[in-house]
């Protein structure tokens, strides 16, 4: 099972594939994480891409391939291997976020 520290959102895949989609948020950045139905369980995984939300009133996000973080879509085989990257991923969109705070400063 996947965490649901900073899960904003659970839902049909939104584009009609029918598997499910989960998505996070930090601040104005987040991680979409969608895995489709298959039939073969051991064919199960996570397709996991870096988002950047477009402002704070709505859950609009365009995917984020800029970032230290991630430059492409990962796939995680397994709920553990993928919370572990979320754990990564929450402390790096804290830092990011103090960063370009200071920038705008």
């Amino acid at each position: 099972m996947l965490t649901q520290e900073n899960q904003v959102l659970t839902r049909i895949e939104p584009n009609g594939g029918g598997g499910t989609q989960f998505l996070y948020r930090v601040n104005d950045y987040g991680i979409v994480a969608v895995t489709s139905p298959q039939e073969d369980v051991s064919r199960i995984h996570w397709e996991v891409d870096v988002i950047k939300y477009r402002d704070a009133g709505t859950l609009k996000y365009d995917l984020c391939h800029t970032t230290e973080l991630a430059d492409k879509t990962f796939k995680f085989y397994n709920d553990k291997s993928l919370n572990e990257f979320l754990d990564k991923a929450f402390v790096y969109f804290k830092e990011l976020q103090d960063l370009e705070k200071m920038l705008e400063k």
